[in-house]
């Protein structure tokens, strides 16, 4: 995950430069439609897992949404490496806070039994861990 904001909105507030200043900032947060549950953002500070739910009025449950609106300068988003990756190289987006790395959000695979799993399951499984396994490195 990264925390990015469009050139035109940080020209328009000030840049965030600890997580206390997320707190006067617009937040673009992302719900998930299932548990209706806002999507908390965390940070590692000083080694530990730091979680929070910036203030913003917009909340989404899309994430070509989510990404729409911070390119639209609308307010500060935490999003996926690779959904932001080619914002950022175009400088359409711009990191902040990169001294507070993110944590990823956890991937899990749900499959039947091992008794009844079928080798091409197996497979796309591996593969799907080495390829999480790959994108982390």
């Amino acid at each position: 995950m990264i925390t990015c904001a469009a050139p035109s909105y940080l020209q328009r507030h000030e840049r965030p430069e600890t997580l206390a200043d997320l707190d006067k900032h617009q937040a673009i947060n992302f719900f998930s439609d299932h548990s209706r549950d806002v999507m908390e953002w965390k940070f590692i500070e000083d080694g530990s897992i730091v979680s929070l739910r910036p203030a913003g009025s917009l909340l989404v449950d899309n994430s070509d949404i989510l990404l729409s609106c911070a390119l639209a300068g609308l307010g500060i988003i935490q999003a996926t490496c690779d959904a932001v990756a080619p914002h950022i190289a175009s400088g359409a987006l711009e990191v902040i806070l990169p001294q507070y790395p993110s944590v990823s959000k956890p991937v899990s695979v749900m499959y039947p039994d091992r008794r009844y799993l079928s080798p091409k399951v197996r497979v796309f499984i591996d593969w799907f861990s080495d390829l999480l396994a790959t994108q982390i490195q």
